[in-house]
């Protein structure tokens, strides 16, 4: 070798750094929708620590990425994959979560109690409502007691088994997603379906009982009514309430790990 020669140079750099990038590009993309880690009480700055000590200490344990030329149009695109991934499963891991939300906007709303609103923007939401705080507290308690955290990191690690750097965004995954959001609503109505019957028994009731005397004030006497019914049935059926949790994470851990699969095999 000559002696003028660098022992480094500048590509054998940024080829050891790739191992590093394409993880970070996936993590950090996952925690910008991924449940407790999107949202905004954790700043951008501790999200983007959590995101580097991650990344060095799976990229060791990572499969070895492709061989892509560091300022090509390849990586550049290999990036948009890696964040496009990362996206698909924090919205997929959300999904437990916007499932409930939606249980507490219909439960208020049939409660009459949607004008009820606090000022939300560590969601991301200008309001929500107070039934949807409540679920959301619960299942963040829940979350962290089942390690949800780890659960999380152990969904990403196997990622990058079934889904390597360079395998590109297969058809199986937007289809999967598809299906997931209307499971979403299906799930959010049978949960929320013994509660929205008993609110339309009540007001069934009270319109009877309108039209057998009409001089009756339907408001004064319906609408508290209503709401003690409706805050009866969220006692009554939040002692259920981990259960129904435990079994819709469990059946997004296999949908996830279906799709895994199958973006594999392809």
């Amino acid at each position: 070798m000559p002696a003028n020669e660098p022992l480094f140079q500048a590509t054998q750099y940024l080829h050891a750094l790739q191992s590093y990038w394409w993880p970070f590009c996936r993590i950090m993309a996952l925690f910008g929708l991924a449940p407790l880690f999107s949202h905004r009480a954790l700043s951008v700055r501790i999200r983007v620590l959590l995101a580097l000590a991650l990344t060095l200490v799976l990229a060791r344990a990572l499969p070895d990425p492709p061989a892509i030329e560091p300022l090509s149009l390849g990586a550049l695109f290999a990036t948009l994959e890696q964040i496009a991934v990362g996206l698909l499963l924090g919205l997929a891991l959300q999904l437990v979560f916007v499932v409930f939300s939606l249980v507490g906007e219909v439960v208020s709303t049939q409660m009459g109690m949607s004008m009820a609103r606090y000022n939300d923007p560590m969601n991301g939401v200008s309001s929500s409502s107070i039934l949807s705080l409540l679920y959301f507290l619960l299942l963040a308690l829940l979350f962290l007691s089942i390690d949800g955290h780890l659960l999380t990191v152990s969904v990403l690690y196997q990622s990058f088994v079934h889904w390597p750097v360079g395998s590109g965004l297969h058809y199986q995954g937007f289809a999967t997603l598809a299906h997931a959001l209307g499971w979403v609503f299906a799930a959010a109505v049978l949960i929320t379906l013994p509660v929205v019957f008993c609110m339309t028994l009540v007001q069934f009731c009270f319109g009877l009982l309108n039209r057998i005397s009409p001089a009756m004030n339907l408001f004064s006497l319906g609408f508290p009514m209503a709401i003690l019914t409706g805050l009866l049935c969220v006692y009554l059926t939040l002692p259920d309430l981990p259960a129904n949790y435990l079994r819709l994470t469990r059946d997004l851990l296999d949908n996830l790990g279906t799709l895994m699969r199958s973006g594999a095999d392809v």
